[in-house]
């Protein structure tokens, strides 16, 4: 066999295996080259753009969170700006296969409050708080990423292009019975084919309609681990946030006592 012949057969033998992976061996893969599934805590400072009826509102926090891929996903925001919101802090605790909760503590009041639910399911006089929980969408990415088989069924729906000349895996995600971790029916996860880095995901309610889109961009690597340092999330009434990363750091040792009520009170 010639070497041109050889280098010809090497590549349709790469492309029959690359063409030939299950929509879980695309997470798999995405997670063994990206550590989206290795780390144990995270610190990130954000900047957080929310539009709303044409007006915005841009806001500074810094976050930490604790993961466990088989357990609870942990999260404290607290920001530092805008002046009238510098001070308040949400914390989020997102056990595995069940419902996520939200509490809050606002300088005005000066007390823990437990939030109705997740953003979407907030009552109306949480809306002043819901609007600052965009990052857990973010959040919401880490998790559905950690899923086995036995959280859900993944399909590898196809390949189509996503931008900048890219392709990319198109998998569809669909929770298994019982797993009520998040109020949605149906995910849909664009992985570009390339760097296995996930660029887009749409959510969908119960009723398989359409909730909300996120795009991530702009990847860039901290030791082992590659973070999005922006994503955009589009809801289908037309409201946007943008979450940029200006900072992150991995496995820095965040103490755990860190997600309790009585530090979300006292910020000691």
């Amino acid at each position: 066999m010639t070497r041109t012949a050889l280098s010809l057969a090497v590549l349709l033998i790469t492309a029959a295996c690359a063409s030939a992976l299950t929509g879980p061996e695309v997470i798999a893969h995405a997670q063994a080259r990206n550590g989206f599934s290795t780390w144990h805590d995270r610190r990130t400072v954000v900047t957080l753009e929310n539009v709303e009826e044409g007006s915005g509102r841009t806001s500074d926090a810094e976050v930490y969170e604790k993961t466990d891929p088989h357990g609870e996903h942990r999260t404290l925001i607290e920001f530092v700006s805008p002046t009238d919101r510098k001070g308040t802090r949400l914390l989020h605790v997102s056990p595995r296969g069940s419902r996520d909760q939200w509490w809050s503590w606002l300088p005005g009041t000066r007390r823990v409050r437990k939030l109705g639910g997740t953003a979407g399911g907030l009552q109306r006089d949480e809306v002043f708080v819901g609007r600052d929980l965009s990052y857990g969408d973010l959040e919401l990415l880490v998790r559905i990423r950690q899923w086995s088989d036995a959280d859900a069924t993944t399909t590898l729906e196809g390949e189509e292009a996503c931008g900048d000349g890219q392709t990319c895996y198109q998998l569809a995600l669909v929770p298994a019975k019982g797993n009520d971790e998040f109020a949605c029916a149906r995910y849909r996860l664009w992985f570009c084919r390339d760097d296995l880095l996930l660029r887009r995901a749409e959510l969908y309610d119960p009723d398989d309609q359409l909730m909300k889109t996120i795009t991530c961009e702009g990847y860039f690597p901290s030791g082992h681990f590659m973070t999005a340092r922006s994503c955009s999330v589009a809801h289908v009434n037309g409201t946007r946030a943008t979450i940029t990363v200006r900072e992150v750091a991995y496995d820095a040792g965040v103490a755990d006592d860190l997600f309790t009520i009585g530090h979300l009170g006292d910020g000691n």
